[in-house]
């Protein structure tokens, strides 16, 4: 009870924090430190160095934040982001200002925010904290610096004000902004606010413009080796694009009599209006090479840069995979079952790592569901290559089933240097361990 009414009041302190950090200048907030600590000491009125202090900076407070209620004027900002970005690689994109005053502003400063999104306490309470071994008890119990690197999370990344010298009137003005994104996904662009510091330098009236939009953030890369797991080509019914459920093959054979369960739009309709009965066109079935890249979402308590390593291999492999005539599947189960499929002019490497950037990890055991989606895709899949987060049992009954189906597999574990795992069923199930420090290297020595 207690820690959920700690965590109640965590919204207001944050937000209060946040609008001292955007109205005070750093003068200013050094003023508003001492004068309550003057004040203090100035309630004895013989100490009068005290209260002389106190009288002061409340006098230079109060005065700094009258004279920015005059900050007037209008302004309209544009935004110019870039498609898409990339996890822990620095983008640039602009904003343009135009000054619709009749004069000119000077010692402006633009300030360009993320949406802050506050955390529900379940979500909070499972997030772990890098540092809070470094903590002492009572930050550990109360929560709130995890909670600020929660929240720094969410919003996806920090941008860095820009100071605006000079913009003239009825002028546009284009800037450059740069942002690291610290997470995948789309981050949200709330709002732009036009600051500028009263006469005294200590307090920051502002301009607030509504500007939203929003930016997808795709998965860190990291270099792949080709796919070379002894496989052989398969059937494939339907040709290249019935692989992906939507379509049919690309090489056309003949006419037909239609058949019960043939889909509607293999109809050949000048036939049907000419002979007065249905007829079907009939397609080219095809072998080619269909690669199976199966995801496991199921984090259980493990930290959840495992995870994030986990998607960032499946999107190099989703990537990196340029054989003309394979197929690769993405399979995974979040809230639902998936499974999308990329190569030879289907999903775009775009398309796949924008599934990829937005994948969440479940938190409830979906192994089983793999296992259905792996018994669908097995007759027509060459090989799979399947990427574990843990090696319990629900996971070891996984590796077992696709070892039953006699297909080529290559399974990747990934985990952290504290984790122990057992060297014996690791051995035994023929299981690469990729650890988090050395993610790269190891990858490098897969085959």
């Amino acid at each position: 009870m207690l820690r959920k009414l700690v965590f109640a009041n965590f919204k207001l302190v944050y937000r209060f924090s946040q609008w001292m950090r955007q109205r005070f200048t750093s003068t200013g907030t050094l003023i508003l430190l001492i004068t309550p600590f003057a004040g203090v000491f100035g309630f004895d009125t013989r100490n009068t160095l005290s209260f002389q202090i106190f009288s002061i900076t409340s006098l230079l407070l109060i005065t700094a934040m009258f004279f920015s209620l005059f900050f007037r004027g209008r302004f309209s900002i544009t935004r110019k982001l870039p498609q898409y970005g990339s996890v822990g690689i620095p983008l640039n994109y602009s904003c343009v200002i135009r000054n619709e005053n009749k004069t000119s502003k000077r010692g402006l400063v633009l300030i360009d925010e993320l949406k802050n999104q506050f955390p529900s306490l379940d979500h909070f309470s499972k997030t772990k904290y890098p540092l809070d071994k470094k903590s002492n008890r009572i930050d550990r119990f109360i929560g709130y610096p995890r909670l600020v690197n929660v929240m720094q999370k969410l919003r996806g990344g920090s941008i860095k004000p820009i100071a605006v010298d000079y913009i003239a009137e009825q002028s546009e003005l284009e800037t450059t902004i740069q942002l690291t994104p610290l997470r995948r996904g789309y981050l949200y662009f709330d709002k732009t606010r036009l600051a500028q510091a009263e006469p005294l330098g200590l307090f920051q009236a502002q301009k607030i413009l509504n500007n939203k939009d929003s930016l997808l953030i795709l998965p860190r890369l990291y270099k792949t080796p080709r796919l070379n797991l002894q496989n052989k080509r398969t059937y494939q019914h339907g040709g290249v694009n019935n692989a992906s459920t939507v379509g049919d093959s690309q090489e056309f054979i003949s006419l037909r009599d239609y058949h019960p369960g043939d889909p509607i739009r293999s109809i050949h309709w000048r036939s049907f209006a000419k002979l007065n009965k249905p007829i079907v066109k009939e397609y080219q079935d095809e072998y080619f090479t269909r690669y199976g890249l199966i995801l496991d979402t199921f984090l259980n308590n493990e930290p959840e840069f495992i995870f994030e390593d986990a998607v960032s291999i499946a999107a190099s492999f989703m990537t990196a995979q340029k054989e003309q005539d394979a197929l690769l599947d993405l399979i995974f189960v979040g809230n639902n079952t998936y499974r999308f499929t990329s190569g030879r002019g289907l999903a775009g490497d775009e398309n796949i790592l924008e599934v990829l950037a937005c994948v969440e990890p479940v938190y409830k055991s979906n192994i089983d569901q793999v296992e259905m989606m792996i018994q669908q895709c097995s007759r027509e899949c060459s090989a799979f290559i399947c990427i574990l987060l843990d090696l319990d049992e629900s996971r070891l009954k996984l590796i077992k089933a696709l070892s039953i189906l006699n297909i080529p597999t290559k399974f990747l574990l990934l985990r952290d240097l504290t984790s122990t795992d057992s060297a014996k069923a690791i051995q035994e199930n023929d299981v690469h361990v990729i650890h988090h420090v050395n993610l790269q290297q190891e990858l490098d020595a897969l085959w």
